[in-house]
């Protein structure tokens, strides 16, 4: 284990050249290979992890940086890369998707991917690959997951589709609820021994089955619980405004409590669950 002079950051091995970059532990989680060519980094995260993260791979390797792969087009996960690079001329592999949502956006301080990779694709260095699954929408529409090999096994990326440890954030901003739903499954398939996602891990490979759990328990909880309180059926004297509030605010709550006594160990759950019900509220409303 590696890690900083002020403690921002560490850097764990898993063997077969494969590191997890933490930057302010638990807070973000970045995975790097270091191939016989160069390294391949996922995630800069932004410009004041970045300037750690190039540190943290320096503490591990003298070779250059050959790629950095974007998990998907969020923010928080891909800002930075001008500063991980450092003028070196290193290739950006995200989805089509990412490249879309990147160029309409216009963002001055992301990288523009130079490499569109998709769903069964494999970059290898050496001995070194990242094998990449595209199961379409679901935390966003340009998630990308990989699966690499390491000495303690196969292991799942999934950047914020799954972290152990912690309950799914808030109301699932950007999320394709039902694209999430499809893409558990098939992440479900997949041969792997642990897992980490882009805040937390490893995590045991029951932690993909345990997410699953959480979303499809959470589901019919929140549509039982709609159900009975009248769905959006006013109370005398109540405007559109009020019944809205006051029927999201009760099936949420309601929806969440159902879950409690399996689910409310996960860090953030009393925050979030709640959240997440009612984005799911919204989903059985709208058939998205």
């Amino acid at each position: 284990m590696s890690a900083g002079a002020a403690g921002s950051w560490q850097v764990e091995s898993l063997g077969r050249g494969v590191f997890l970059f933490r930057w302010n532990k638990g807070f973000y989680l970045s995975t790097f290979v270091v191939g016989e060519r160069g390294v391949t980094a996922i995630d800069p995260i932004g410009d004041v992890a970045a300037a750690a993260y190039r540190e943290a791979i320096a503490s591990v390797t003298d070779r250059p940086l050959a790629r950095i792969v974007y998990s998907h087009d969020h923010r928080d996960h891909i800002c930075g890369g001008h500063v991980l690079a450092a003028g070196e001329g290193c290739e950006v592999c995200a989805h089509e998707a990412a490249q879309r949502r990147i160029a309409r956006r216009g963002d001055a301080d992301v990288l523009p991917p130079t490499r569109l990779i998709g769903d069964g694709e494999v970059i290898a260095d050496g001995a070194a690959t990242l094998e990449v699954r595209y199961f379409g929408p679901n935390h966003s529409d340009s998630n990308l997951l990989f699966l690499l090999p390491t000495d303690r096994g196969r292991m799942l990326v999934w950047v914020d589709g799954i972290e152990p440890g912690v309950a799914p954030y808030r109301n699932l901003p950007d999320t394709d609820f039902g694209g999430y739903l499809h893409s558990l499954d098939e992440a479900m398939k997949l041969q792997f021994d642990f897992v980490v996602g882009g805040h937390t891990g490893p995590g045991g490979p029951e932690w993909v089955a345990d997410y699953r759990e959480y979303v499809l328990r959470l589901l019919e909880a929140t549509r039982v619980a709609y159900r009975a309180i009248g769905e959006q059926t006013p109370r005398p004297g109540e405007d559109g405004v009020a019944m809205t509030e006051r029927v999201r605010g009760e099936v949420a709550a309601a929806a969440a409590a159902t879950l409690r006594e399996r689910f409310g160990h996960w860090s953030g759950y009393a925050q979030w669950a709640p959240q997440t019900a009612d984005r799911i509220l919204s989903y059985l409303i709208t058939g998205n």
